[in-house]
């Protein structure tokens, strides 16, 4: 990984960043190309979505996924007891699509006029999301810490992927961290410390990934929320797997114009900068803040279970373009192939006695 960049602004303080304090950690190198607030893919604005954009995610297929999880948020209000001040809270919203959806799934139930938070603290995306939701209920803080205490839930959909991360690899049966060095005009990855990491390494230099910063968040969002849920959907799988010997090179991926690629000191700030997300570090760092895991699956069994009162609501009426475009959309995220099985859902409850939704109902007991 040493090709050039097509951001020299930030390629150049990059490059003197290393040159007065040595060889970088991959999280902060991360976070200088999707956040730097100037020249970050994420906070400039650059990051699109959708079919002229850089990726899909679940919003680019219309508003059917914000329209079932409204469905789910209904089901959390009735588990707390519907609570007057229940409070629903994005984080990672990207142009406010779907809040927007989720709002209007809401509008015809007693969650019409919820309380929505959107935690966001780049400006770009603060003015889309506030064109699009403009006249909503709606509020903007720049951090979890300064949300105000809430009952309700903390959802977000590819947020924990977006986390600067370290990228690990296995030597003689212990993992050392690979900092960012730039040499000869070039930037490349060199071994660094050893961690105390008790994982298991499948085989020798085996490359993953390890979100430092993951537990931080997560006890800043504990630290807000009084009563309720956190939902995550994101692409992923449990540690296990992410270990398995096939995946020996990690799973590290820069996505732009629909292109794929595994080379993140290229284009720098120009193109996302990912790698899956393990649910088995997320859970334990959600234990660890207060907050339980209560179920986890796969999107498809997620919204075969959450998906019953939209299809109910379809049946029997005539098959309206609307409706026929909806069912296309549900295909797709249902489909194997496509969003169905890449992408899972975890829910964490706190203070609750029942926490169950019928976006569960087929799932399997936790795996960690």
């Amino acid at each position: 990984m040493c090709m050039s960049a097509r951001s020299p602004g930030l390629r150049d303080r990059l490059a003197a960043e290393i040159g007065l304090h040595g060889p970088m950690r991959f999280s902060r190198f991360m976070e200088l190309a999707l956040y730097d607030p100037a020249e970050g893919y994420y906070a400039s604005g650059r990051a699109t979505v959708g079919r002229d954009g850089d990726f899909f995610t679940n919003i680019s297929l219309g508003p059917v996924f914000g329209e079932i999880l409204a469905t789910q948020f209904l089901e959390m209000w009735e588990m707390l007891g519907r609570p007057s001040d229940f409070t629903l809270v994005e984080q990672g919203a990207n142009d406010g699509s779907l809040a927007e959806d989720i709002l209007n799934g809401l509008a015809s139930t007693p969650l019409a006029d919820c309380r929505l938070i959107l935690i966001e603290p780049f400006t770009p995306l603060r003015e889309k999301q506030q064109a699009r939701l403009a006249g909503r209920r709606v509020e903007w803080v720049d951090a979890p810490e300064a949300l105000p205490h809430f009952t309700g839930v903390h959802f977000s959909n590819e947020l924990f992927d977006a986390l600067p991360f370290e990228i690990v690899k296995s030597r003689s049966g212990r993992w050392e961290v690979q900092r960012v060095q730039f040499l000869d005009g070039t930037f490349r990855l060199e071994p660094a410390e050893v961690l105390d990491l008790a994982w298991p390494a499948p085989s020798e230099d085996f490359v993953s990934e390890l979100r430092t910063g993951q537990r931080e968040l997560l006890a800043a969002i504990s630290s807000r929320l009084q009563r309720g849920f956190l939902l995550a959907i994101d692409y992923g799988m449990t540690r296990e797997e992410l270990l398995a010997p096939h995946r020996s090179n990690g799973t590290l991926a820069c996505y732009a114009a629909h292109r794929r690629d595994d080379d993140p000191f290229e284009s720098i700030g120009e193109k996302d900068i990912t790698a899956h997300v393990d649910f088995t570090s997320l859970a334990e760092d959600l234990r660890a803040c207060g907050l339980e895991p209560t179920g986890y699956t796969d999107q498809h069994h997620f919204l075969v279970g959450a998906a019953e009162r939209l299809l109910l609501s379809l049946d029997g009426q005539p098959p309206t373009a609307d409706t026929l475009k909806k069912l296309r959309s549900l295909r797709t995220l249902l489909h194997p192939e496509t969003m169905g099985v890449q992408f899972k859902v975890l829910l964490a409850s706190k203070g609750v006695s029942t926490p169950t939704i019928s976006g569960f109902r087929h799932a399997r007991e936790l795996p960690f």
